[in-house]
């Protein structure tokens, strides 16, 4: 949870908060200051001393001119308030506050009722105004309209009374597109169980209107299954807990809770398409999820008697028909539990089954999958004493996962954790200063090993130092990450990182030593009070070569949001890579790219819409000076979409070709997409279609269809074949022209073969003979006949060097992190702007244009001079959906740049294109974006049962960015903090649960860093929100948040939440009771709350509790859970005037029947549910004893 030092007053206030504000100038004449007087002057532009001023030995005189000197609160002492305050900068007192960027203010004002009806972020707008939330409430108590912020004409955090009527003026405005309802409005049921039947998010386009089905709103309804609706699945158990799947009709009406969906893009004449349908049973547990298209898709979940989910009937299996082995094999998820409920053996839709074992405290330490079984080897981890992974590797055995398992529970033989000695013991070749009492103590590989607390291990001649940029390291290091050893694979070669802290535990320092690559990387970053980072200074050496250094400056506006990045690059003259310039409400408006502040190269302006989705980058009506300009339609064009699905997209450049280029998009009613029509339709994706999987079984596509693409026509006509009627593609056959586009390299055999795990082996149209692969499932060669392309990775699969044979010619790649070298010579690495390459012994910048998915769309650089640039385009790319790039205009390059570089395209992805191998590398997956699908299975394949697992961006690659070949889900990055978020899905919905600062990153990703926007230290996210290390050891403070190399921080996945309330109750038999409080949530949200109760029991008090949340499923507790009815039982004692009690308690569903919701087991028993702890302590009277029952609501202010 966030922390923060809270101030709080109820109608009383404490003198500095109403000082006057400082004046601007203040002229001293004909005084005198005598011994033992102390004067101190503050002015915003200056102090004049005029003759007769007598500052006398012993006196005291200040004075300071301060530009933005701050303006003191002036809070509405007639309102109860609450007051927090975050520190930018380390003072003793507030009497040391002297510019407004030293302190961030928050003020929320409260009524008689203790709720939240106004929330001032003071001084937060770009020019130092207030930001003013309005807050307010039906007759009900009930939160109908939750408010748009605006930024108000006041700048002192005080009450405004005028805030409805002023939010409506501000977004009543050409710039918010005259929007009169600013606010996201929940429409209920006219019942008083408050069950939402609407949703109307802001902007008049999605205004609800109750009395008609056609608006644009999402919509609820709440219901029971019909007889025959679903079909019951259940799960027959053996003594040895072997499951099979056993289909026992139907369930009977009335027997399932069905919530029905239907998106803003839904009208009445869809009928069921655009909704989804989710049937739960009475414990609360999804049995089936049906989605529409044309017809029903449905995914059922089927669980054991214990409750674990057993297996996953995804859309395309046929119901209908009795379910085969072949069907179980190729479509289904398949699950295995051990007595105690662990999952111990899995097997994903078109792989091998899989296995895990156990240690005593059920941490996995060793796992299996097919093919690692052919090879009789297992992965193993072990664990210190305090559950962090201190050493993996290999281990060889041919015992079974059921002999091994019996082996770990050996207490007498095995130890659960392995510890730390002073020094090393050889293990399989490999010295390692832990010892090896925990499973297995054969070892045939190690591959990592991870240091904490110290420095006593093989720091392979890198050392740790004492200060860094003028700070000191601390030594006290426990708890901390404090180096790590990387194998690089199939060598004996050791990749060593080592990091240093401050005194507050925050990393600055980062040591890397790869002796395969023969480089060395140093990072230092300096840090200010509350954790930006100002400078960060790189050094990268590769063998004899000169270092290069590579400074980086930030400067931030007085609420932390980012303003200006500079860079300087050895003894070169300092560059700007950006300036950005804020809005009112804090959102970016503008950036400034290149050159100096003063004459940037470019400057990007860019729009959004009122939901805060991004409308464009520049204005393709009125290029001016820009070299480029982009636009996004959402509910506009031939085919208008209200639920985020992009409509169209406009593009133009200041290229031969000047022409606006559009695409208007289709999509079907499961928002995958169907078509993209170009302009002038030479660049057109046509009938696209899919099975209930999600797998593309035929598309279409115009294009060029000579050499010299000037001519052109369909291109391509695919249709697809796949093995078993699973999601193995075996055979694409092309019936258009089989040279341009799609290459069709054979009309007869299967085109396409596959290992145990589901990886592409063989590709007949592109004449790869044979693919092989890692333990990780990456690709090590790929063989054309007699030319190859070999991958080397080191154990976290990090990409190193790649090696391509053509003949007697060997080209090879090697990537140090951000440096990307061939054949030994320095090609470029990347700024977050661009790219940086060597011309003639300097270093020249590249700058490019990305659109909203990251794709390299131009780039440019300046072969003028500092101060009279002269801009010249180097490369323009320009994309079909999938991310097939278009050919036959703007496709000259120039001799500027780096031609390497420019293989980031896609995605930014590098399109690896040697012996027309033409794939894109996502890191987890290659991309094939000629047939829009994966060589290998998604790793993530389990957080989407109802999509194929060689799938792309959900179909949706217009709205999706797949950031690392895995699913995109999650990771969300504010600032230069990066959390976990469940809500998180794309870029929309990162700005609208973690504000406009947000960008999406994904479910796993290699994080880039706050220096150069790219992967320099291989810091992975993982999709079960855990933080693992790579290139770079990661630290981790006293708040259990990790930093990297840059100071970029990582905030592991949080489940539960916590609060912290003030409550008085009362019951003889009968009773109610009231609290106020906060409560703080897993994504770093805190909210302030009111609950009312009716009490039964006996019971009086007023105390001070704190409690936690814990979600019953494997969601995220959010503070908008807390909201809603609940119930709970309490016991307390009352001695000597003291009260203690205790509270166990959790959430209920509104339908539930009164013995429900009074029955403990099932608190907490639905969608989004938790249960309670909390202890208190209070006031009473004498000796007494009291117990109630409590059911109550609770309202959460946002």
């Amino acid at each position: 949870m966030k922390t923060k030092l809270l101030f709080l007053y109820f109608v009383f206030s404490v003198s500095w908060l109403f000082a006057q504000d400082p004046p601007a100038t203040i002229v001293i004449q004909d005084d005198t200051l005598q011994s033992g007087q102390t004067r101190n002057y503050i002015v915003t532009q200056s102090i004049t001393l005029k003759p007769n001023t007598w500052l006398r030995a012993g006196s005291t005189f200040s004075a300071k001119v301060i530009s933005d000197a701050y303006i003191p609160l002036a809070i509405s002492n007639t309102e109860n308030y609450i007051l927090t305050r975050s520190y930018q900068m380390g003072l003793t007192s507030s009497a040391g506050i002297t510019e407004n960027k030293d302190v961030i203010d928050k003020v929320i004002y409260y009524d008689g009722l203790g709720r939240p009806k106004q929330e001032v972020a003071v001084r937060a707008s770009n020019d130092k105004h207030d930001i003013i939330t309005h807050i307010e409430y039906d007759s009900y108590g009930r939160q109908v309209k939750e408010y748009l912020p605006y930024r108000a004409g006041q700048n002192k955090g005080q009450f405004n009374g005028s805030a409805l009527s002023q939010t409506n003026s501000f977004y009543d405005t050409t710039k918010y597109e005259n929007t009169t309802n600013p606010y996201t409005e929940k429409v209920f049921e006219p019942s008083p169980l408050n069950v939402v039947e609407e949703i109307a998010p802001p902007g008049v386009p999605w205004k609800a209107d109750p009395s008609r089905d056609s608006d644009h709103t999402i919509k609820y309804k709440h219901t029971t299954n019909a007889n025959e609706e679903v079909r019951l699945y259940e799960v027959s158990l053996t003594s040895d807990f072997t499951p099979s799947l056993v289909a026992s009709g139907y369930y009977t009406s009335r027997e399932l809770y069905v919530t029905i969906t239907k998106d803003e893009n839904w009208q009445p004449a869809d009928g069921d398409n655009r909704t989804t349908k989710e049937y739960k049973d009475k414990q609360g547990r999804i049995v089936l999820k049906r989605t529409y298209n044309s017809g029903a898709h449905d995914t059922y979940y089927v669980y054991d008697d214990y409750g674990n989910l057993t297996y996953v009937l995804p859309p395309k299996v046929n119901t209908g028909s009795s379910i085969t082995a072949t069907v179980l094999n190729e479509l289904c998820y398949q699950y295995k539990y051990d007595e105690r409920n662990r999952l111990v053996e899995k097997k994903i839709p078109g792989k091998g089954w899989e296995y895990i074992v156990y240690n005593l405290l059920d941490q996995p330490v060793m796992t299996q999958d097919a093919k690692l079984q052919a090879d009789k080897k297992w992965l193993f981890t072990k664990y210190d004493a305090f559950g962090r992974v201190a050493y993996t590797g290999f281990h060889h055995s041919e015992s079974t996962r059921a002999a091994l398992q019996n082996t770990a529970n050996d207490t007498d033989t095995y130890e659960q954790y392995v510890s730390k000695t002073g020094t090393p013991t050889t293990y399989a070749g490999t010295p390692v200063y832990y010892n090896n009492a925990a499973i297995p103590q054969g070892m045939a590989e190690i591959h990592t090993v991870n240091y904490y607390d110290n420095y006593t291990f093989d720091l392979a001649g890198l050392t740790v130092p004492t200060t860094v940029l003028g700070q000191t390291v601390d030594t006290q290091t426990k708890t901390l990450a404090t180096g790590s050893k990387t194998r690089v694979l199939d060598t004996n070669h050791w990749i060593t990182t080592i990091s240093a802290y401050d005194k507050k535990g925050r990393l600055i320092y980062t040591a890397t030593k790869n002796p395969y690559l023969n480089t060395a990387d140093i990072v230092e970053s300096k840090l200010d009070f509350a954790g930006k980072v100002l400078e960060t200074r790189t050094t990268h050496t590769k063998g004899s070569n000169a270092a290069i250094v590579t400074i980086d400056k930030f400067e931030y506006d007085h609420m932390g949001r980012l303003l200006i990045q500079t860079q300087k690059i050895n003894n070169q003259a300092e560059e700007l890579i950006a300036e950005n310039v804020y809005d009112e409400l804090g959102q970016l408006e503008q950036k400034k790219v290149g050159n100096t502040k003063s004459k940037p190269l470019q400057t990007i302006d860019y729009t959004y819409n009122i939901r805060g989705w991004l409308k464009g980058m520049n204005n393709p009506a009125t290029l001016g000076n820009s070299l480029f300009a982009f636009r996004i339609g959402y509910n506009e064009g031939s085919n208008p979409l209200y639920n985020g699905n992009i409509a169209l997209t406009q593009w133009k450049t200041k290229n031969q070709d000047q022409g606006l280029k559009t695409y208007n998009y289709t999509y079907d009613a499961l928002n995958r997409i169907k078509t993209a029509i170009h302009s002038n339709n030479n660049y057109s994706l046509l009938n696209v279609n899919y099975d209930k999987n999600g797998n593309i079984i035929a598309l279409k596509r115009n294009g060029h269809v000579n050499a010299g693409a000037t001519s052109f026509g369909l291109m391509d006509d695919l249709s697809y074949t796949y093995h078993n009627g699973g999601n193995f593609l075996v055979k694409v056959s092309d019936a258009a022209n089989t040279v341009y586009g799609f290459k069709d390299g054979t009309n007869t055999d299967n085109d396409y073969a596959r290992d145990a795990n589901g990886n592409t082996t063989r590709d007949r149209n592109k004449g790869i003979t044979g693919i092989t692969y890692n333990y990780l499932n990456l690709p090590t060669q790929v063989s054309f006949g007699s030319n190859k392309i070999v991958y080397i990775y080191d154990a976290l699969g990090t990409k190193l060097k790649k090696e391509v044979t053509q003949g007697s010619s060997v080209t090879a790649t090697e990537y140090a992190g951000n440096y990307i070298y061939e054949n030994g010579q320095l090609q470029f690495f990347s700024h977050p702007e661009g790219y940086v390459t060597k011309e003639s012994g300097t270093y020249t910048y590249i700058y490019q244009y990305k659109d909203h998915l990251g794709n390299v769309r131009l780039s440019y650089a300046n072969t003028g001079t500092t101060s009279t640039p002269q801009l010249e385009m180097i490369e323009e790319n320009n994309y079909y959906p999938f991310g097939f790039k278009h050919k036959g205009y703007n496709g000259e390059t120039s001799s500027v740049g780096n031609s390497v570089a420019q293989k980031w395209k896609y995605n930014g992805k590098e399109l690896e294109e040697e012996l027309n191998l033409n794939v894109y590398d996502f890191h987890a997956r290659n991309y094939m974006p000629d047939i829009g699908r994966t060589l290998t299975l998604d790793p993530l394949a389990e957080d989407f049962y109802t999509l194929s697992s060689y799938s792309f961006q959900n179909n949706n690659p217009v709205f999706f960015v797949d950031p690392t070949g895995k699913s995109a889900l999650e990771w969300v990055k504010v600032k230069n903090e990066y959390i976990w978020d469940d809500r998180v899905t794309d870029q929309a919905t990162a700005e609208q649960y973690q504000g406009e600062d947000a960008k999406y990153v994904g479910a796993n990703a290699t994080v880039s860093t706050v220096k150069n926007g790219e992967t320099v230290d291989s810091v992975t996210l993982n999709n079960d929100g855990s933080v693992t290390q790579g290139e770079a050891t990661l630290g981790v403070n006293s708040k259990q948040v990790i930093a990297n190399a840059y100071g970029s921080t990582f905030k592991p996945k949080q489940t539960g939440g916590d609060y912290l309330q003030i409550s008085a109750g009362f019951a003889f038999l009968g009773g109610f009771g009231i609290a106020f409080g906060i409560v703080n949530d897993a994504v770093g949200n805190s909210n302030f709350y009111f609950n009312f109760d009716g009490n039964i029991g006996l019971g009086l008090g007023v105390s001070l509790d704190s409690g936690t949340t814990t979600p019953t499923g494997t969601n995220q507790f959010l503070t908008s859970n807390f909201a809603g009815n609940s119930s709970s039982y309490n016991a307390g004692i009352t001695v000597m005037g003291i009260d203690a009690s205790r509270h166990v308690g959790g959430s209920i569903h509104d339908s539930w029947h009164t013995n429900d919701k009074m029955n403990t087991s099932k608190f907490g028993d639905h969608r989004s549910g938790y249960r309670t702890n909390q202890g208190g302590l209070g006031i009473g009277r004498g000796l007494r004893l009291s117990a109630m029952y409590s059911y109550g609501t609770t309202t959460v202010f946002k």
